[in-house]
């Protein structure tokens, strides 16, 4: 009876140590994969299908309010400055009074002007009737060649010095309506560089103006971004100086350079500022949307390498063989990644266990994969 007991504990403990054997050999080729390779054992993977869907990715960055260009204002003019009403950091309207010089002495220059060109014109009437009489006199043979010739010499100097007086007058006049400089835009000042009782040189600069509408925002985009951001795709900016508001813009340059220390490059929006309400140096962040319908999209966690220099993707086929696929990618939005080139649409893609296997291992799909 004993020898019995014996052997069938013998029995139960040797079954108890073959089966937890199996159980640790197959936790371990399921676990393992250079085991399952060695075994010729398929891995354990989890896939989803390749499907198209909508993917809105939104790419934000902080950054500050820049002028979206600059005018440099220079005179037309020779004269003394009387005003100059504005000073840097002014916010100005188009047509806003920026400077007025002294016109005291262009007024008599005008008025100079137009005797200069009422005289000419009178002389060069005179001049035009005395040839007609020489001409006539000419033609009856009552007075010699040798007038006409000279009342047509006198007529031509004189048209000559009447060109040059009309032109004499209309400087003048140009001068008289550059005695007062006007913003041409929207803008802020960025630099004056005259003052009230200083004259002023033809050519000379003056003031230098930053347009203000529209305005630039720049926010700073990781590096990991910089295949999304193009020209054109929409953005929106909001300011904690306007709270609630939301500025809508779009992306009008890119900055192609990264800064090596925060791995950031720059983006420009632009943005409407008809009430001139946004002024450079006013902190705010942008978001820039990009959207892709019917996307070929996989999981995020799907790829290999996603940020280096080629990524890839395990594709299962129809016998069951992980095949590793080079993709390329775009979008990223929600944990899905728009695949641009590398898979068809309803192919298995592995989503967990990929980064233990080779190409064309033997794999296997769990219950938690996607078929469909």
């Amino acid at each position: 009876m004993k020898r019995f007991i014996a052997v069938s504990i013998f029995i139960v403990v040797s079954a108890a140590l073959a089966a937890l054997v199996v159980v640790t050999l197959r936790h371990m080729i399921a676990t393992d994969p250079t085991k399952a390779r060695r075994l010729h054992a398929s891995i354990p993977v989890e896939t989803v299908p390749v499907r198209r869907q909508l993917l809105d990715e939104v790419i934000g960055g902080g950054g500050v309010v820049e002028q979206s260009g600059t005018v440099q204002l220079t005179t037309m003019l020779d004269a003394r400055v009387l005003d100059v009403p504005v000073k840097i950091g002014d916010v100005v309207k188009k047509g806003d009074l920026l400077i007025r010089w002294d016109d005291r002495v262009i007024r008599a220059n005008v008025e100079a002007a137009r005797q200069a060109v009422e005289s000419a014109t009178i002389k060069v009437r005179d001049l035009e009737r005395q040839l007609a009489r020489y001409t006539s006199l000419e033609n009856k043979k009552m007075a010699p060649p040798l007038d006409v010739e000279k009342a047509e010499m006198a007529l031509t100097e004189a048209r000559d010095t009447l060109a040059k007086a009309k032109l004499d007058f209309e400087q003048a006049k140009i001068e008289l309506e550059n005695v007062e400089m006007r913003a041409p835009i929207d803008a802020i000042v960025l630099e004056r560089l005259v003052n009230p009782a200083e004259t002023t040189h033809r050519d000379q600069l003056v003031l230098r103006l930053g347009a203000l509408d529209p305005v630039l925002i720049a926010p700073k985009v990781t590096e990991e971004k910089i295949h999304s951001v193009q020209l054109g795709l929409p953005a929106e900016s909001s300011f904690p100086a306007f709270p609630g508001e939301v500025f809508e813009g779009k992306v009008v340059k890119v900055d192609p350079n990264i800064d090596p220390v925060t791995r950031t490059f720059t983006t420009y929006v632009e943005l409407k500022n008809a009430d001139l309400r946004l002024k450079p140096g006013l902190s705010g962040f942008a978001r820039i949307r990009r959207r892709a319908e019917g996307a070929l999209a996989v999981p995020s966690t799907a790829l290999i390498n996603p940020t280096g220099d080629q990524a890839s993707v395990f594709v299962v086929d129809g016998d069951g063989q992980a095949h590793l696929r080079k993709v390329r990618s775009g979008i990223v939005a929600n944990a899905m990644t728009e695949i641009l080139d590398g898979v068809n649409e309803g192919e298995q893609v592995v989503t967990v266990g990929q980064l233990n296997l080779r190409d064309n291992d033997k794999v296997h799909t769990t219950s938690r994969s996607t078929k469909s």
